[in-house]
């Protein structure tokens, strides 16, 4: 009967997600550290361009990452795992345009914004290697005026890149990033070798995951799960409302979210190239 096969189909579905092994609940507090009094004020510097101020906060992932060592190792052994995929027969092209590129000229690319295209660039994080260190950059605009320099000062480190990582970056983060440059009558930054960490989770994960969404990758893939941090439709609220107030606890976490995703990014990277299944 009808009823019988469907109860059967229900039992076996029962028992194969019974066997999937469930994430830990890690907080984030146990794999960054957190920088005193960060929720009371900005730390950073105030930093110039062409086009006016804006304000920058820098620092690489050995001070800020509990686990930044391990990071670092695993970030400078993707290239090594890139030139062994390409010699597999069917190795996608971005893996050969990887293992081309020298690991300091590769940089780590995630925006927050207001809104969808159109709308204003507040915070644009950016990561690259520095022959040590993951240098994680991110460009504040303290008002609506300063996006015009924190876009300028982000162009010309894609321009300077040799591949560009991002997470749905082809879909958004790019074409976003141009549109305002064109906005601001700024030369808009040039497309070059791009990778796209959504298009290939999705080349190896798809059907093995609930879904290729960042924090069920973060949860899956890195093991761990955000339980303190922003929720991304509170994002755009927020700065309204600290350039309204200037009261830096309301975009502390921001920050720290931005972070958060740029440390992910080099991590599903490596996912991506390291030997698996």
């Amino acid at each position: 009967m009808e009823s019988d096969r469907l109860r059967k189909q229900l039992s076996r579905l029962v028992r194969k997600q019974a066997k999937a092994p469930a994430a830990p609940r890690i907080s984030p507090a146990d794999w960054t550290r957190p920088e005193p009094g960060a929720a009371d004020r900005l730390e950073g510097v105030v930093a110039r361009g062409e086009h006016g101020e804006y304000y920058l906060w820098e620092k690489g992932v050995a001070e800020t990452y509990t686990d930044g060592t391990r990071l670092i190792d695993r970030y400078t052994a993707i290239f090594r795992h890139a030139e062994r995929r390409c010699e597999e027969d069917g190795a996608h092209p971005d893996l050969a345009a990887l293992a081309e590129t020298d690991p300091d000229r590769l940089l780590f690319m995630d925006l927050e914004t207001t809104g969808l295209h159109g709308r204003p660039a507040f915070l644009i994080g950016l990561m690259r290697y520095d022959g040590e260190d993951l240098l994680i950059s991110q460009l504040f605009a303290r008002d609506y005026a300063e996006e015009k320099a924190i876009l300028e000062a982000a162009g010309a480190s894609v321009a300077e890149a040799g591949m560009l990582v991002t997470f749905n970056g082809k879909a958004f983060d790019v074409p976003f990033l141009r549109d305002r440059m064109v906005y601001h009558r700024l030369r808009p930054v040039e497309g070059g070798a791009h990778f796209d960490l959504l298009h290939h989770s999705r080349r190896r994960w798809r059907g093995r995951l609930p879904n290729c969404r960042l924090q069920t990758l973060e949860q899956h893939l890195c093991r761990r799960l955000r339980t303190d941090d922003i929720p991304g439709d509170l994002i755009p609220q927020r700065y309204h409302d600290y350039v309204r107030s200037r009261d830096p606890r309301l975009v502390a976490p921001v920050f720290y979210h931005n972070r958060l995703d740029l440390i992910s990014l080099a991590e599903l990277l490596a996912a991506v190239v390291e030997p698996g299944e």
